[in-house]
């Protein structure tokens, strides 16, 4: 069921409409971890999302997707009061209605409140969360799901998910150690306890003459170490990608 709601959301469109944002499908954030094998996630089906539910046993006598066998009044979408989140938890109620057939309830919480809310899991449904790494790593967020309480606040817990995340982070080969993280991350999203929406981004425009500015993760940027080339010869003619 997890898994057909998050089918169902074109997080495309939910992107245009927030406008600083790029879709999201993993959970680590797209090409920042440079030779990171992230896995792709799902997309966008809302014809499959609907024979997930059918599965699940929301489906006529005939073994068709029924929305109206579906208790909408046991899920609610819960957010942290502010213009955006408003925002962006109408585009999901629009869009599961649009694609399901189902009007998911809103819920909104002053901010402290839904913090203990949240991890308490006292929430019908979904509840909003957002992350920001502590270090340039994708352990950073998968370890969100390392134990279950703390930051976790879905109620997903696997020991299965803990050893492959330990098992990675024995081994000495960088490389091989992004791709057994990168397998830990995918057991974890076909799980589903999170459903990934977007990554903040930043727009970034640059004149050619000014150096020593580059996009970077955090739009962190060392003003001391930026300055005006005026040889047109070193001027730059491109931006090297976040990853580099």
């Amino acid at each position: 069921m997890r898994r057909a709601f998050n089918l169902a959301i074109d997080k495309r469109a939910l992107a245009v409409h927030q406008r600083t944002v790029k879709p999201l499908y993993a959970f680590s954030p797209e090409d920042i971890f440079a030779h990171y094998p992230q896995p792709p996630g799902s997309g966008f089906d809302p014809e499959r999302a609907k024979a997930l539910l059918a599965e699940a046993g929301y489906r006529d006598d005939g073994g068709h997707y029924d929305a109206t066998r579906f208790p909408t009044s046991e899920v609610e979408y819960t957010y942290n009061t502010s213009d955006k989140n408003q925002g962006v938890a109408e585009v999901l109620q629009a869009q599961w209605k649009r694609n399901l057939g189902l009007t998911i309830n809103l819920k909104n919480m002053e901010w402290k409140t839904f913090l203990s809310y949240r991890s308490r899991g006292e929430y019908k449904g979904f509840a909003r969360a957002t992350w920001n790494s502590d270090y340039m790593d994708p352990f950073s967020f998968l370890n969100i799901f390392a134990a279950p309480a703390g930051d976790n606040g879905t109620g997903w817990w696997d020991a299965d998910y803990v050893q492959m995340l330990d098992a990675a982070n024995r081994s000495i080969d960088p490389q091989q150690r992004y791709e057994l993280l990168a397998r830990a991350e995918a057991y974890m999203l076909d799980a589903q306890p999170v459903l990934p929406l977007y990554t903040n981004t930043t727009n970034f425009v640059k004149k050619p003459y000014v150096k020593g500015l580059y996009p970077n993760p955090l739009t962190l940027h060392p003003w001391k170490f930026v300055y005006i080339e005026p040889d047109p010869a070193k001027w730059d003619r491109g931006l090297p990608a976040i990853s580099d």
